[in-house]
């Protein structure tokens, strides 16, 4: 089967042909039972024929059930409203005044509905405000990025060219549709090429549900491929994944190198994606044919990135409008056209993307010797027993030394003398060295919590 990805200008169109082309397949499996692509659109049209009657602009979509979040996201949208995307435990803006909350409450509402005709819908310009995505950070200042369908389209679309999804294949969902990761890999990307996606009750059964739903490709945080693969491991084959696994992707944070190295071994590619919400997010992703480990992949098409004082800047279809009645923080953020990300990397010699570290995160020591953490802590995971690392200002030495932590089973005098080699050749030395068994603490999407 020739491999194709069609270009659609708007959900609308992306819909209708989604119903044309897959209307009796499977598109969703959940504790509440299967979902396909024929009744999925139609409660779609339910979602939009009732928002159409809702006269706020924004829609405020936070419910827990992904099957009805993705019902309701697409319907506010084709009903011209603008859906705001807020994480869990994470508060509404006080000064989104033309606002609607959706509770469960509209989902019943909904159902009750008549399905609206989507070839009579309004066709919104792909080029306006469709979503508005809130940070999942603690500030009491709220950062919303304004992203358009065109924005999200050519996202998904462009990846797709390098990253492949089938007809046919077999998701297991993870991540949750209120980052925008998950609209973009595990919505967007498999409506447009017909594959099928199962919703765990809970972390806790994951691996039942793989065993049962034998996924062919999983996005997940870099901490479960670890997991992951440790059970792999333990189990000595492949069958608790299901037997058909082909490929995972991680984004949020980097993979753990000798974790994608030793999926590899089992047949299974290791992708990883970089972005950031301001590009609808995806920037870079590993190729299907060129699987480069250690680093982001390649940029997608319809992107541009350039390097800047060793800082990545990005162009393209995909840079979001602006932050959410934020002009100043926009023309800060997007320089003549390019967005100023904050992180540090280069392309490397066959075109792929490495991403070392947060420029804010760089580390300034007492003799003058200044370091990108992240890039320290790759070379140090990946030395044999090393299973993660941590590099920061000592502070009890008033930031005159780094600090190591290094996650393994055992620290041994061997890797004692490969982690002095490593910091001294980047003039780190001296430096404190701590050992620990216990994973270090992340937040939600994955990366490393790095504050004392």
């Amino acid at each position: 089967m020739e491999y194709e990805v069609i270009f659609y200008d708007t959900f609308l169109e992306m819909l209708l042909a989604a119903n044309e082309k897959y209307a009796n397949m499977l598109f969703l499996e959940d504790i509440d039972g299967k979902h396909t692509y024929d009744s999925f659109y139609c409660d779609v049209m339910r979602a939009a024929a009732y928002y159409q009657n809702i006269s706020e602009k924004y829609v405020v979509l936070g419910i827990p059930n992904q099957y009805r979040f993705a019902v309701i996201y697409f319907g506010a949208v084709l009903s011209g409203h603008v859906v705001c995307l807020i994480p869990e435990n994470h508060m509404i803006p006080e000064e989104m005044n033309d606002k609607y909350i959706v509770d469960e409450n509209d989902w019943n509402k909904i159902l009750g509905c008549i399905p609206a005709n989507g070839n009579e819908l309004c066709n919104i310009a792909p080029e306006e405000p469709c979503t508005v995505v809130f940070s999942s950070g603690t500030s009491s200042k709220n950062k919303g990025c304004v992203i358009s369908q065109r924005n999200l389209l050519h996202d998904a679309q462009y990846s797709m060219k390098i990253y492949h999804y089938w007809k046919g294949e077999r998701l297991i969902h993870i991540l949750p549709f209120w980052h925008l990761f998950g609209i973009v890999a595990d919505l967007i990307g498999p409506i447009h090429q017909g594959c099928s996606l199962y919703v765990p009750e809970s972390s806790s059964v994951f691996f039942k549900a793989m065993e049962y739903f034998k996924p062919h490709c999983i996005n997940m945080p870099p901490a479960l491929a670890d997991t992951l693969c440790m059970m792999i491991e333990k189990n000595g084959n492949l069958k608790i994944t299901g037997g058909c696994l082909k490929k995972i992707l991680c984004a949020g944070a980097p993979m753990n190198i000798a974790t994608a190295e030793k999926l590899l071994q089992y047949g299974i590619l290791p992708c990883t994606a970089y972005g950031l919400t301001e590009c609808s997010p995806c920037v870079a992703i590993t190729p299907d044919d060129d699987v480069s480990i250690g680093t982001s992949g390649k940029p997608i098409p319809c992107v541009d990135i350039r390097i800047d004082d060793g800082e990545i800047l990005i162009s393209g279809s995909t840079v979001m409008l602006g932050y959410y009645q934020n002009e100043e923080l926009t023309k800060k953020t997007i320089v003549n056209g390019y967005i100023h990300t904050g992180d540090a990397g280069y392309m490397n010699d066959s075109g792929h993307l490495v991403v070392v570290g947060r420029k804010d995160n760089m580390l300034v020591f007492g003799n003058g010797t200044k370091c990108v953490p992240e890039y320290i802590e790759g070379m140090l995971n990946k030395l044999d027993g090393v299973q993660e690392s941590l590099v920061r200002n000592d502070i009890d030495s008033r930031h005159e030394r780094p600090e190591v932590i290094v996650v393994c089973d055992t620290l041994t005098d061997s890797m004692k003398v490969e982690i002095t080699q490593v910091m001294k050749s980047e003039s780190l030395y001296p430096f404190l060295l701590r050992h620990q068994k216990e994973k270090l603490t992340r937040n939600s999407m994955g990366k490393v919590v790095r504050l004392k």
